[in-house]
């Protein structure tokens, strides 16, 4: 059974579907163009924000405050540790190693000469953010729309190719121009045609009357 390739014939459901998975790379892109300028933004903005929030340190300038009893309170995470003074200035340094982070607690809570712990208040949460454990999955997900929407755009390029040159609204050069433009141009031009000869009913010319001798 041969495929029909004369769209006034499809059904409209399937006019539809092809609709949308045409438009689809085009939407895909805008999305994408969206998401990169706004991820750009927002790590612009949550930048100077932590900048504001707190100073960076190092780890010898952090043990040394907690040597020192500058530290009041420390919160520990996976990746940051967040120093307090006593003045309430906050610092944070970065650090992803275990033993690291295990040494700084460590000297947290030993005593001073008077035997109180040299930091007041530590708060342990060792555990990955939500964020950071949705990170990978997010990402896999972002490489597979990005694969398929690439696969589709290369699948669509001949099924239009093939429906301009067998379309019976088409002159021989009209086909070649239409052949030519889905080649170069690709999603912005499959759109287009889609809308003229395939969603769109051709006009159809009356007939013309007799004419007066």
């Amino acid at each position: 059974m041969s495929w029909n390739w004369n769209p006034q014939t499809w059904k409209t459901s399937t006019k539809l579907l092809l609709g949308f998975v045409t438009v689809w790379p085009v939407i895909y892109i805008v999305l994408f163009i969206v998401l990169i300028f706004s991820g750009v933004v927002l790590a612009s903005i949550f930048g100077e924000r932590e900048q504001a929030n707190g100073t960076d340190l190092d780890l010898i300038q952090l043990e040394r405050k907690i040597q020192e009893g500058q530290i009041s309170v420390l919160r520990i995470s996976s990746r940051e540790i967040e120093a307090i003074d006593r003045d309430g200035r906050h610092f944070k340094t970065y650090v992803s190693n275990e033993s690291t982070r295990e040494e700084i607690i460590r000297q947290a809570r030993t005593t001073d000469p008077n035997g109180n712990p040299r930091v007041a208040k530590v708060e342990e949460n060792s555990g990955e953010p939500p964020a950071e454990r949705l990170l990978p999955f997010g990402f896999g997900l972002f490489f597979l729309v990005h694969m398929l929407t690439i696969l589709l755009t290369f699948a669509l390029m001949p099924l239009y190719i093939v429906l301009a040159v067998k379309s019976p609204e088409h002159d021989q050069t009209m086909r070649i121009v239409w052949a030519v433009l889905v080649a170069t141009m690709g999603m912005l031009v499959m759109p287009v045609y889609w809308y003229l000869y395939v969603w769109r009913k051709p006009k159809t010319t009356p007939p013309a009357g007799p004419t007066s001798a």
